[in-house]
């Protein structure tokens, strides 16, 4: 909403109208392709405890040097960060993780927050990048930065306090990324899970996010939930301990990682459930045997070994080949 001194100026100046003949076309450019582009806003995201700000570290670690971003082996000039948060103690944990990952500290740097706290309206923000010259800054975490008085659920506010950072970031040609905390929406598709109103995600051009593999104490995995810019990118594993470690790349969908099963995916897992029940309770069957068949049907193997747990059937081996069979029976000899 426009107040009335808007309102007032608006109305006294001429009608502007342009056409898209005067707009140039403009390629696109990647700090990290496709995962963060230059001059938009990204978010990276994740759990309390998932490490998405060891990760964010390691990304301006790796741009404080010559190191190039994960998974690329594109070379990079060393870069200036600006480097914001407003969760950890700059001197006892932001410094000496970033020692670890081995930077070069005297390219990343921020904004002195101890007397006027930022948010993503302040205009010391452009005033930085444009004095540093950075080509990335992180702003940890969105709750402490979005702004005191705004209200992160409520979509009019949300987009007011976006649209400033978003032209910064176009206008300086500096990526920026947010690191935020998911919501508690257990069960939700994975780009719902993204904290505050709806528009949070849509007023960022790329979502990331960091989850735990079930069973993995230290592994990590970074998905690619939202991209306008390009094809998604595959999903990043890494190991945490007092540094990143990157091991490979998967295809992961991200609603798998974050335990939430579609209404498409129901439909399979049950029909794969009744499928593997009817197949088995006559005789024990070769797995390769099991695969082709569901394979034929065109439900996944991955399904099917869900369906398999869900079921309790058991696996053993016999010569070279491994049977399955419903629990309590075994009729292959």
């Amino acid at each position: 909403m426009y107040t009335n001194s808007e309102k007032e100026h608006i109305s006294n100046k001429p009608l502007s109208i342009l056409d898209m003949e005067q707009v140039p076309v403009t390629p696109v450019e990647w700090l990290w392709y496709p995962y963060i582009p230059f001059g938009k806003v990204t978010i990276l995201q994740g759990d309390p405890g998932c490490g998405k700000t060891m990760l964010s570290l390691d990304l301006a670690s790796r741009l404080s040097t010559v190191t190039p971003m994960p998974f690329s082996e594109e070379p990079l000039e060393p870069m200036t960060v600006l480097y914001q948060t407003a969760e950890d103690g700059l001197s006892d944990t932001i410094k000496p993780r970033l020692v670890e990952a081995g930077a070069n500290c005297k390219n990343i740097k921020f904004i002195d927050e101890r007397e006027y706290p930022l948010c993503f309206t302040d205009e010391r923000i452009e005033e930085a990048i444009t004095q540093t010259g950075a080509r990335l800054m992180i702003l940890d975490p969105l709750s402490a930065y979005i702004g005191h008085d705004v209200s992160i659920n409520q979509a009019n506010e949300v987009r007011a306090s976006f649209r400033p950072l978003y032209e910064v970031a176009s206008r300086t040609g500096c990526a920026i990324l947010i690191v935020s905390h998911m919501n508690k929406m257990q069960g939700t598709a994975s780009l719902y899970r993204t904290n505050g109103s709806v528009d949070v995600a849509g007023a960022v051009r790329s979502i990331l996010s960091v989850g735990k593999r079930k069973g993995a104490k230290t592994e990590r995995i970074m998905v690619h939930i939202k991209s306008n810019l390009a094809a998604a990118g595959a999903a990043c594993i890494y190991e945490l301990s007092d540094r990143v470690e990157w091991t490979r790349q998967e295809e992961i969908d991200p609603d798998d990682l974050f335990g939430i099963v579609s209404s498409e995916k129901k439909k399979k897992l049950n029909q794969a459930e009744e499928l593997l029940t009817d197949l088995l309770s006559e005789k024990d069957m070769p797995a390769v045997q099991v695969k082709a068949y569901f394979e034929n049907l065109g439900i996944s193997f991955r399904t099917v070994t869900d369906a398999k747990k869900n079921l309790g059937i058991r696996s053993y081996r016999q010569g070279n080949q491994s049977f399955w069979a419903i629990t309590g029976t075994s009729t292959q000899q």
